[in-house]
């Protein structure tokens, strides 16, 4: 494997928090929050997109037969691909050399439900075959690849909660390896009735309707929606090219834990050795760290593990070291959270200031956390993934001085 150095020449955001990495950066810096009673599900509260309208980016034409969470990574894509000119390169037949990677906890789980119900309810032969293609996991990150003439990569990471950074990762090293130019890495999460029934049966939605990251008084999470996707070459292809990085990915760690299929393990062997590794495959110490993105969702045993593991790894120094928990803002999107996080941490660096972590009240935890934007000093931050099912990620991006 070559030593190449993978760099971010740009992003393409769509939360809840906003369209666009601008009014991304804008609202989670405000310190607001998309954490609000839902419009499409009455009587829950969710971080969603009210009314869905993607005719700004994508047109009219051939969107029909994109669900949700199709429509949500085209939007991203076109993104990504707009704001750094990609998309500029990109000839009639497409690209070979550039691809696709993107992570997903549950996919279109609301096409492959209703796909299903329609079979079993109205006949086999009723069920509409144009849908068909909607029933696999990997459907969004195919249908933006044939929206944009993607002829590359084309994966799709499922790893729970920590799918986000690990497709991240595993475009890093492909890009490496010299197996593609440039790749859009990231992940998209729909928000649906089935995904919001799961939230709500097993018991780790919030009674109380937020999302309290590390709060002394936290009682669960809060389910989200949203895509994001970060632009992905290497730096001697990049600087080829007249594009400056603006983000290296440096270190990756993962480690398995599994105590239960819904239970944390709070002792947090599993983070403490993911965070660990990414530190050691970074080449950097503890005290380099400069800002530290969590994984925190308001599970009070999650965010026990995670303040434990960081514990074990920064001893009495992570009192020391800004750190926010953004899902207090856009609350936990699954599959696309860990992605969402790295852009937040990514833009920490570059702004050299941390992010609220969104009504903040109090906290016990042992971390550096604020209700408003806290000073930055230093170029590498730290992001999580920690999932209930013992998937734990985490991730060091270093800021690029050009």
């Amino acid at each position: 494997m070559t030593t190449a150095r993978v760099v971010v020449t740009g992003a393409g955001v769509f939360s809840p928090l906003g369209a666009g990495l601008e009014e991304f950066e804008r609202r989670l810096w405000a310190g607001e929050s998309a954490v609000e009673p839902s419009v499409r599900f009455p009587g829950a509260v969710t971080a969603e997109f009210h009314e869905l309208n993607v005719q700004p980016w994508l047109g009219s034409k051939g969107i029909r037969v994109l669900d949700r969470s199709a429509r949500l990574l085209a939007v991203a894509t076109h993104m990504a691909l707009c704001g750094t000119g990609v998309a500029n390169e990109i000839g009639e037949e497409g690209d070979p050399d550039l691809g696709l990677v993107c992570a997903t906890m549950f996919g279109s789980v609301h096409s492959i439900t209703s796909f299903d119900w329609s079979g079993q309810t109205e006949g086999v032969t009723l069920v509409n075959p144009m849908e068909f293609p909607n029933t696999v996991i990997n459907s969004p990150a195919g249908q933006a690849a044939i929206k944009y003439k993607l002829r590359g990569v084309n994966s799709t990471i499922c790893c729970g909660l920590s799918s986000g950074l690990q497709a991240l990762h595993y475009a890093a090293e492909f890009l490496r390896f010299g197996r593609a130019r440039v790749l859009l890495a990231g992940g998209v999460e729909e928000l649906c009735q089935e995904s919001l029934g799961g939230f709500q049966k097993t018991g780790i939605a919030s009674a109380s309707g937020s999302v309290r990251p590390f709060g002394t008084d936290r009682d669960g999470t809060i389910p989200g929606e949203g895509s994001a996707l970060w632009v992905l070459e290497t730096e001697e292809g990049a600087r080829a090219r007249g594009r400056t990085p603006r983000l290296e990915i440096c270190g990756f760690g993962t480690a398995q834990d599994a105590h239960s299929i819904q239970a944390y393990h709070v002792r947090g062997e599993g983070a403490a050795t993911a965070i660990a590794q990414a530190l050691e495959s970074s080449g950097i110490g503890p005290e380099q760290v400069a800002c530290i993105v969590a994984s925190a969702n308001g599970s009070r045993a999650g965010d026990e593990m995670e303040a434990r593991a960081l514990r074990t790894v920064f001893g009495e120094r992570l009192a020391e070291i800004p750190a926010c928990a953004p899902k207090a803002a856009f609350g936990e999107c699954m599959g696309v959270s860990g992605v969402l996080c790295a852009v937040a941490a990514g833009l920490a660096l570059e702004r050299q200031a941390a992010p609220p972590t969104a009504g903040l009240a109090g906290s016990d935890s042992g971390l550096r956390l604020s209700a408003s934007a806290q000073p930055v000093s230093g170029d590498y931050a730290l992001v999580n993934a920690f999932g209930c099912d013992g998937n734990n990620a985490s991730l060091v991006i270093r800021l690029c001085r050009n």
